[in-house]
């Protein structure tokens, strides 16, 4: 899969605000630069609110503020280089050098939540340091960017079978998937910052929220594999390359209920 199919090269820009709020306005009047919305003030002000919710400072040097809104019909982002790393009060309390503001449909939630976890990984990768601790141009960004998307899709194709039950997520209802890809994130992140007891009780909250069967064959496939989650491409899991039938990608589409690969067992995200 190629990031240029839902995130081009200008969407990448540099950021002369010092400060949280600026940063966030300017990133908002790059989308409208880039004539991706109209009424910059009333996108910053959905950002702004959803801000005001929960702070989406990850770690890592990584902010993702976002806001769901079917005033956009897809998956919009930018991502901002700060000049100065600005204070955002992250979970890791690192100061921000880089932003991603998104705005989506209710429709892509599922698909925003993947590509943030990919991203996530990125910045969680410690090999990664040395280039994201430097001062890349926004082309340098994009094409590390590019390279690193591209091994995380290499990654998922380890061609390994995995006897599969779709029935025992029988009746588990959809958003079930995208609360798994949030524990996901946050599993990682515990992991990269060692356990720290407020990303410990967010994740013991939102296993409370996610139907018990889901949540085990999530912590059985974790054991297995590196991503539990591949998306369909051209009707293939790009975790195994195998073929998904159309039944399974009819009830995606109507997002009827959680559907796993057959072959490898890993959740079925549709674009």
């Amino acid at each position: 899969m190629n990031i240029e199919k839902f995130f081009p090269e200008n969407h990448v820009i540099k950021l002369n605000s010092k400060e949280k709020q600026p940063a966030l306005k300017e990133l908002v009047a790059g989308l409208q630069d880039l004539k991706l919305i109209e009424n910059k003030d009333r996108y910053y002000a959905q950002i702004v609110h959803r801000e005001s919710l929960e702070n989406t400072g990850i770690g890592n040097s990584l902010a993702i503020p976002h806001a769901r809104t079917d005033s956009v019909s897809e998956f919009i982002s930018v991502i901002g280089i700060c000049e100065e790393p600005i204070d955002y009060q992250s979970l890791d309390n690192r100061p921000v050098k880089y932003i991603m503001l998104s705005l989506f449909p209710t429709d892509k939630s599922t698909w925003y939540l993947y590509v943030i976890g990919m991203i996530a990984r990125i910045f969680n990768n410690r090999e990664n340091d040395a280039f994201l601790n430097g001062s890349p141009s926004t082309g340098e960004f994009y094409n590390f960017l590019k390279d690193k998307c591209g091994d995380y899709f290499r990654t998922l194709s380890d061609h390994d079978s995995y006897s599969a039950n779709e029935n025992e997520l029988t009746g588990v209802p959809s958003s079930d998937l995208d609360l798994m890809i949030r524990l996901d994130r946050l599993n990682n992140l515990k992991n990269e910052l060692n356990s720290p007891a407020n990303i410990v009780q967010k994740i013991e909250e939102l296993k409370k929220l996610i139907d018990n069967r889901s949540l085990t064959y999530y912590e059985r496939m974790i054991k297995k594999k590196n991503n539990p989650f591949a998306v369909i491409e051209k009707n293939n899991c790009t975790g195994c390359h195998m073929g998904i039938p159309p039944l399974n990608i009819k009830k995606l589409q109507d997002r009827d209920g959680i559907q796993v690969c057959t072959y490898c067992g890993r959740f079925l995200i549709m674009l």
